[in-house]
């Protein structure tokens, strides 16, 4: 059968045969195979991930490159026997990227431009680092910086409304209105769950709108769902459609007359919607107002926040700062929470920037209203913080009269 296949056709066959060679046979190839097959898988090498590498051999080239290491402690290798070099040699890339380098890392060169030296650097780092355990979101660092520019921004004519404008702008609208518009849009709030910077600020765009645009009584509730509207968009994550504010005031005013009180107002603020709000305040004066009490800080938040949002309610309250509210609060606050102790200390007083005697009159203010003084008809701040969730802190009511030594400056 051999003779048979290698022998060619006659004719041009023939001469083709001629001229490529004889023709192997079936058993030549498989012979042939069978004696390149070991040299095959010998060459053969599996892939690997680049993750399976370690990070000082990914390097395929330098790792090929790289000379034997010199022997630490004094010790010498023993010289592989020719075989084993030869099989070292053929080993898959894997292997080889497990093999460990024993040579010692040579120093970094030192980088162009550098005036210090790497440990002094790290030295610095460290020093200016915050200490171990402490809150990198309150910012401990730099909190005073950012303190100061808030004061500074909350002085600013554009950011302050007028305190005067029901008796000098306004001729029907009353600061009674404006205490119900102020108590429902807290119950907006509650609603639709949004967060306490919304209300604020948009009580701050209610009262910079009518310190300049005389207003009709009957407008004054689009006023106040076009201002939590413009908040929300700015606070909240996913703040309510304008469909849902036509629908909180049982479709009073269309959507097309909501935009347009929208962009009114926008118009006013020069689209400039941030402004320290007392809420801004609040947050710092509470962690100070608490490092020393034995009580949950909880009491002392549910407690400032309740007393601060007293405070929106009172049109007289317009004439202090957004940080001499936040700061009358705390004294407030303290007070009822333990009325034996003077509710100021030298710590609140350096943080918060005022002296006891500079709040007297906002403290006197807040402290009507917590005692139903003032603004006793509108309820829904009062109920709301009667919930279990919020401690209850609405019931906590402060001495009647609050001692004149509480109002004597701290010694220097």
């Amino acid at each position: 059968m051999a003779d048979k296949e290698n022998a060619g056709p006659a004719g041009g066959c023939a001469a083709g045969a001629a001229g490529l060679g004889p023709r192997l046979t079936r058993a030549a190839a498989k012979r042939a195979a069978e004696a390149a097959a070991p040299l095959a898988a010998a060459g053969k090498r599996r892939r690997v991930a680049l993750g399976e590498l370690p990070p000082a051999l990914a390097n395929a080239a330098v790792l090929r490159d790289a000379k034997p290491a010199a022997p630490r402690h004094g010790k010498k290798r023993a010289k592989p026997a020719a075989g084993e070099a030869e099989a070292q040699a053929r080993r898959p890339f894997a292997v080889l990227a497990e093999v460990q380098i024993e040579a010692e890392p040579e120093p970094e060169p030192e980088r162009c431009g550098s005036s210090s030296p790497p440990l002094a650097a790290a030295d610095s780092s460290a020093s200016a680092s915050p200490p171990r355990g402490a809150d990198p979101h309150l910012c401990g660092s730099y909190a005073s910086d950012i303190y100061t520019y808030l004061r500074s921004l909350e002085v600013e004519p554009r950011h302050r409304p007028r305190s005067d404008y029901i008796g000098s702008v306004q001729a029907d609208v009353t600061a009674n209105m404006r205490a119900i518009l102020v108590d429902w849009l807290v119950e907006v709030a509650e609603e639709y769950k949004l967060v306490a910077d919304t209300l604020y600020l948009a009580i701050s765009y209610i009262d910079r709108f009518l310190s300049a645009n005389a207003l009709r009584r009957d407008r004054l509730q689009l006023l106040g769902v076009a201002s939590m509207l413009i908040a929300a968009k700015y606070e909240e994550i996913s703040p309510p459609h304008a469909e849902d504010f036509c629908y909180i005031t049982d479709n009073t005013y269309t959507r097309q007359e909501l935009l347009q009180m929208e962009s009114d107002i926008l118009k006013l603020l020069e689209f400039e919607l941030g402004n320290p709000t007392i809420k801004t305040f609040l947050r710092r004066f509470t962690r100070c107002a608490n490092e020393d009490s034995k009580r949950s800080i909880l009491l002392m938040e549910f407690l400032g926040s309740y007393l601060a949002e007293l405070s929106l309610l009172d049109y007289d309250c317009l004439r202090f700062l957004p940080s001499v509210v936040a700061a009358s609060v705390m004294f407030v606050a303290r007070l009822t929470i333990d009325p034996n102790a003077n509710p100021w200390n030298k710590k609140l007083q350096k943080v918060t920037g005022y002296k006891v005697s500079e709040l007297k009159d906002c403290i006197l203010t807040i402290h009507d209203l917590q005692l139903n003084r003032k603004c006793s008809s509108v309820m829904a701040i009062r109920d709301k913080y009667k919930q279990h969730k919020f401690k209850c802190v609405s019931v906590l009511l402060p001495p009647v009269v609050i001692p004149t030594s509480y109002f004597e400056d701290l010694a220097e």
